[in-house]
């Protein structure tokens, strides 16, 4: 194995890899031939770590979320693949009013990670009676469809990116671009349910 691989193996653990993985197995297509070697990240900061190291050590890498948007070749990958399982959501603000029959809420800003499934999302946003219908078709995750969906981009008050020099910066949904920017999380306003 190449030593730069076995670099980034040592740092996290020989057991949170997985090598020839299938890739059949973790798309919506069920195409995909092996990886060399696979990994899932779990948390953000994991998710930064590996990738700044494949950069730092020019490693081929590529990473994906659900895997509904994409077609990997029966070929497979010779690098590193990255599932990104990164998915906390929180409510962070909301905003409302006070009326004699009581206190009402507004809107809300909401932080999702890039990993999180638009179905967990749509099922957080039902649950905390804010506005979902929207979004209930998109496949996949966060992060995805950020990048393609204009709702989930108007609804982005602020998306936290790593940028091509691994650093985190923020930016709005407008500046976003597929090849400069791997998305962490966003903020999202999302409007009460009437």
């Amino acid at each position: 194995m190449d030593s730069k691989y076995k670099l980034i193996i040592d740092s996290f653990g020989k057991d949170r890899f997985k090598f020839n993985e299938p890739l059949k197995n973790h798309t919506t297509s069920g195409f995909g031939g092996p990886a060399r070697i696979f990994f899932i990240a779990f948390s953000a900061k994991e998710l930064i770590k590996i990738i700044s190291m494949c950069r730092q050590l020019g490693l081929p890498y590529f990473l994906f979320g659900s895997g509904s948007k994409i077609m990997i070749s029966d070929l497979g990958f010779d690098g590193l693949i990255i599932k990104n399982r990164i998915k906390d959501i929180q409510t962070i603000s909301v905003k409302g009013k006070v009326t004699k029959y009581g206190i009402g809420v507004q809107e809300a800003a909401i932080e999702a990670e890039s990993g999180l499934s638009i179905k967990k999302w749509v099922e957080y946003l039902n649950a905390q009676n804010l506005e979902a219908l929207e979004f209930m078709n998109l496949p996949g995750t966060i992060g995805g469809n950020l990048f393609l969906s204009k709702s989930l981009q108007n609804h982005a008050k602020s998306i936290k990116v790593l940028d091509l020099r691994s650093e985190i910066i923020e930016i709005a949904a407008e500046n976003l671009n597929p090849r400069k920017h791997i998305i962490i999380s966003a903020v999202f306003r999302i409007k009460a349910k009437k």
